[in-house]
């Protein structure tokens, strides 16, 4: 996996928006049934063709995204293993409580989706727990999450979502085909999202990233919550071992000076990449003379194992194609590359070298560089950086400002390290040739220790609940969600099905708020009974227009067979009078 992409382009990580599509399609495909019947009756295109277009291209399109939807799920043909993973007991804390009307549903563009509810409880990260919401995930398809207990984010929070239509939450058994709609289908998928049947879906919305709950100003310290004191964390790794450090950085672990620079994307953490050399050659060549202009934005990611660069022109932005021209450089075989020089990465007017023991891999005989993904339009920056220098990422004055702090790794620095508590001291932030200013580094207070597997995966260990229960999650900085699996609660709004369990004493499945004894509505099911509803109101829809047309004749038989009564003489025009109403 190169990096994770949500599949949803309206919101990085939530499916809640893309729910609106399955209730548009049945009218779209109910019109489209009329239209259809409607010229195949006549044999000619009918007043309202473009309608009949509209809503043919309309329906299709839809038609094809629900579609993407059920084969997206089979996408992997090897198995998630529950049986391998520890999962969460609410039962057994005494702080556990289910967020009302709130399921959870995480997507990722490799078909990777994580399904459940939404908790509340105490979670622990080294010596820092806040009594938050998380992700309670009943329902994984990914084998990437084997022998894993879940995930934990410290990316950029998601940007919160629209709110759904009124149809989704205001409908009605007596409003005609809009009340069908916005009432039965709308109220039935949201029983199965989040509520008893009949009752409004619940609303697209995340929890709050761990490092911000950690993190909350409002929040004071008390029984459940042992604060921290700033929205701050460095990320360090070797080959085999990693570290976050929370709070800042921690000035033992670097060699000289921290660079920072800002990062021009409240989304990502994406810095500004102005060159990017192999050796001494440059492989990113801009177009324009504009200094302003030439740079690529540079996103570091610890979910993305290597280098990736683009491997196109951009839209013209560059001469040539960087990773072309790299692989040419070596030969055209990246498993047994002809060169080992190191590449030179510019970020804000400072060069960091990643020699090829870095970004070539031993243990899979294959170089650790890609092509960037279709549409990326620049670098993704991952563990290659990661293994050579500490990168500090500060969120303090968030949304205004996130500020991205990189300084080469202290030889005979070992991960994990405990360090006593530090003061801030001054670092200074060099931009190009412009006048250096003065910047407070934020310092570390608490060092986690994190385990990387063969170079692609970080993980890292988390306690939730009271007493604690112990967790290995994945730890990335592309994500803003903490979730772990868990065992089904009667009480919360479960998405999926429940792969890890039931609460003791129940012997046999409950249903939503335990309100029914039947297995939870998945999505998949909610999306076989969208199309089903649609395909029957297509097929209700030419019903309707053959009744009509059957009336309509016949009621122009009657009125020419007065017509003819009357002394009227026929006309062979398709416009003759015999076809108006009361023609003399």
């Amino acid at each position: 996996r190169v990096t994770q992409i949500p599949k949803f382009s309206g919101d990085r990580e939530s499916i809640a928006n893309s729910f609106p599509t399955y209730f548009a399609a049945p009218a779209h495909l109910f019109h489209l049934g009329i239209c259809v019947t409607r010229q195949l009756l006549t044999g000619r295109m009918s007043r309202d063709a473009r309608s009949c277009h509209a809503r043919q291209n309309s329906a299709l399109l839809l038609l094809s995204a629900v579609l993407c939807l059920v084969s997206s799920s089979h996408a992997f043909k090897i198995a998630f293993l529950p049986g391998n993973s520890t999962f969460y007991v609410p039962q057994n804390s005494k702080t556990f409580a289910p967020v009302p009307q709130q399921a959870f549903f995480l997507g990722y563009a490799d078909n990777t989706h994580l399904k459940g509810f939404q908790a509340r409880d105490v979670v622990q990260l080294g010596d820092y727990y806040t009594y938050t919401k998380f992700g309670a995930v009943t329902d994984c398809n990914s084998p990437d999450f084997n022998n894993v207990d879940g995930i934990l984010g410290f990316g950029l929070p998601v940007a919160a979502p629209p709110p759904p239509p009124p149809s989704m939450n205001q409908g009605g058994g007596n409003g005609g085909l809009g009340g069908i709609i916005g009432g039965g289908i709308g109220n039935a998928m949201g029983g199965g999202m989040g509520g008893a049947m009949g009752s409004p879906p619940p609303p697209p919305k995340l929890p709050k990233p761990l490092l911000f709950s950690l993190t909350d100003p409002i929040v004071k310290d008390n029984a459940n919550n042992r604060m921290l004191g700033k929205r701050a964390f460095a990320f360090l790794s070797t080959e085999d071992k990693a570290e976050v450090q929370l709070g800042g950085y921690d000035p033992a672990s670097v060699d000289g000076e921290m660079f920072v620079t800002p990062s021009i994307s409240m989304g990502d953490y994406t810095t500004v990449a102005m060159g990017l050399r192999y050796g001494k050659t440059n492989l990113m060549e801009f177009t324009s003379t504009n200094k302003r202009l030439a740079y690529v934005p540079a996103i570091m990611d610890s979910g993305t194992s290597c280098l990736v660069m683009p491997g196109s022109t951009l839209g013209g932005q560059l001469k040539k194609s960087p990773f072309d021209t790299w692989k040419a450089m070596i030969g055209g075989n990246t498993k047994k590359p002809s060169s080992k020089d190191s590449f030179f990465v510019n970020i804000g007017g400072a060069e960091f070298e990643i020699p090829y023991d870095t970004w070539y891999l031993p243990q899979s005989n294959q170089s650790c560089v890609q092509r960037t993904p279709p549409g990326f339009p620049g670098l993704l920056v991952g563990d290659v950086l990661f293994r050579r220098y500490v990168v500090m990422f500060d969120l303090t004055l968030f949304p205004q400002r996130v500020l991205i702090g990189i300084g080469k790794r202290k030889a005979g620095y070992e991960p994990g390290s405990p360090h006593p508590v530090v003061k801030k001291i001054p670092a200074v932030k060099t931009a190009g040739k412009g006048p250096k200013a003065q910047y407070h580094a934020p310092l570390a207070t608490d060092t986690i220790p994190i385990w990387n597997q063969l170079e692609t995966q970080y993980f890292i260990n988390v306690s939730v609940g009271t007493p604690r229960q112990q967790f290995t999650v994945i730890f990335d900085t592309g994500s803003s969600v903490f979730g772990v699996f868990s065992r089904c609660d009667p009480h919360a709004p479960v998405l999926g099905e429940c792969m890890f369990g039931y609460v003791d004493g129940l012997a046999e499945k409950q249903g939503i708020w335990g309100a029914v004894k039947t297995p939870h509505v998945s999505l998949m099911n909610g999306v076989i009974m969208v199309v089903s509803v649609a395909f029957g109101l297509c097929l209700a829809g030419v019903g309707v227009t053959l009744w009509f047309r059957s009336r309509h004749n016949k009621d122009e038989q009657e009125r020419l067979q007065e017509y003819k009564r009357l002394g009227g003489k026929s006309s062979n025009s398709g416009y003759g009078p015999e076809r108006l109403y009361g023609a003399v």
